[in-house]
């Protein structure tokens, strides 16, 4: 099709920023625009347009980027055997003859024996956005399409490339603009805060914590280690812990993972372990209660175990969400990753397979050494207890 005297390829899927329903379409870039246009309504007032100006950090690029993907293809009626549990598919939601597709995860399969020509199998859908976020509906091979991985259109990465050039362009005039504050020996401990609060240019940062006061302090810390719930606008993040990860696991892949399959979008983070250690802890982090619990839902899901590439399976060690504030700074803590594609690719291992019953058998030996190690910490915080408190001598 042509628009404006530009040839447009419908070669992609966009997820929608106005029903979040994934679309075919194409794209058009226009200087410092990038015009999405749908396949299904070629008139431009369907399009959606977005200008470099309409992303005022890295974050939100990289969250716009996860909007795009190849098409996804539709399964044929002898195929339904590519279908399996544990794996997102893109489906059909119809309402009022409108026909539209979102990400679900197939929570089960009832195979049926039938011939090549007419599938009659059942899958069950586990739906991750849309109205049935949250539920889990039955569907037919005809309401299922294969997502599909790989490049997209180069024309979203050069829209990409100018929003990039853009931030990096507004940081360099920024750090020409101000100064870092030195401290002064007549410069008091609540001023210095103050300072370095000034300078963070954020309300999330680690001194802004402390400049407040104890009482807040303590009150965080009590936040930390209750359930989550209705903390809205304060700061706050929800968050797991995560435990027998590997250690060169990059946090990108973890967030990419998670969005493949639950078309969630979250922070991770992967913390600086020990050199006698072989393995690392990490966390996700989102600012939304509902979605992160999805994706516990979907971590701790019996059917599968998340895995690294090597077979290390994913350890949640505790069955409750936490609340807490998680700094931006703490990405400076994360090791650089050189090749994110080296040896720490993570998989699915779906129950009924050699690989589960591995996975299973790590797993238990990985709680078997926690519990262990949740004994001594035990038995030295006793005796540290009677150290702190000796008996007084007559």
């Amino acid at each position: 099709m042509i628009f404006d005297g530009v040839n447009v390829s419908y070669n992609l899927d966009f997820r929608s920023t106005k029903d979040d329903a994934w679309y075919a379409c194409g794209v058009v870039l226009d200087g410092k625009k990038l015009r999405v246009k749908f396949m299904d309504f070629v008139q431009s007032c369907h399009d959606e347009v977005f200008s470099i100006a309409d992303f005022p950090t890295h974050r939100e690029i990289e969250q716009f980027l996860l909007r795009f993907r190849p098409t996804s293809e539709p399964i044929d009626e002898n195929e339904c055997s590519k279908v399996i549990e544990g794996m997102t598919v893109s489906a059909t939601y119809t309402t009022d003859g409108l026909v539209r597709f979102f990400d679900a995860i197939v929570d089960a399969v009832h195979y049926k024996e039938h011939k090549p020509d007419k599938c009659l199998c059942t899958f069950l859908l586990f739906w991750q956005h849309g109205p049935e976020e949250g539920n889990i509906t039955a569907a037919s091979i005809d309401d299922l399409c294969l997502i599909m991985s790989g490049a997209i259109d180069p024309r979203v990465t050069e829209f990409a490339k100018l929003v990039k050039e853009k931030l990096r362009g507004a940081s360099s005039k920024s750090s020409l603009t101000s100064k870092t504050p030195f401290l002064s020996k007549k410069t008091s401990s609540n001023q210095t805060l103050n300072k370095l609060q000034e300078f963070s240019g954020n309300g999330d940062s680690c001194y802004s914590e402390f400049s407040e006061g104890r009482e807040r302090f303590n009150t965080q810390l009590i936040d930390q280690d209750r359930d989550m719930g209705g903390v809205k606008d304060t700061g706050f993040h929800h968050y797991i812990i995560l435990e027998n990860l590997e250690k060169n696991l990059s946090p990108i892949l973890i967030t990419d993972f998670i969005h493949e399959q639950t078309s969630i979008t979250a922070q991770a983070y992967v913390f600086p372990s020990l050199s006698t250690e072989t393995y690392a802890r990490g966390a996700i982090v989102s600012n939304n209660k509902s979605k992160l619990k999805r994706i516990y839902e979907f971590i701790n899901n019996p059917n599968h175990f998340i895995a690294s590439s090597s077979g290390r399976p994913w350890v949640i060690p505790e069955e409750i969400l936490r609340i807490g504030t998680f700094n931006i700074n703490l990405q400076s803590l994360q090791p650089k990753y050189e090749n994110q594609n080296t040896g720490s690719k993570l998989m699915i291992v779906l129950l009924g397979t050699e690989e589960y019953m591995r996975a299973k058998q790590l797993k238990n030996i990985y709680l078997e050494f926690r519990d262990h190690l949740n004994g001594l910490v035990e038995k030295l915080d006793k005796e540290e207890k009677k150290n702190k408190h000796p008996l007084s001598s007559n």
